[in-house]
């Protein structure tokens, strides 16, 4: 009898862990996306701010903005 409750307890145990790292990846995963999505839109507002004079004297093309802000966004470290 004690053999198969210390099973069903494993199991248990086993589920619990399954579920409670689900869990834990799912909330890095968000809080990951939460981060870069910030930082895509701080850097997307700043650069487009800036006037095309502004822009081009540092040689970015307004239409690059986006992809540029991407880039930047994709090197926040976690």
């Amino acid at each position: 009898m004690s053999k198969s409750v210390l099973q069903s307890n494993q199991l248990q145990f086993t589920v619990f862990n399954f579920f409670h790292l689900r869990w834990v990846e799912l909330v890095t995963t968000v809080s990951a996306y939460m981060e870069r999505r910030a930082r895509f839109n701080l850097t997307y507002s700043e650069l487009a701010a800036l006037t095309d004079r502004d822009l081009a004297d540092i040689g970015i093309p307004r239409s690059q903005i986006a992809k540029l802000a991407r880039e930047e966004s994709m090197k926040v470290s976690l």
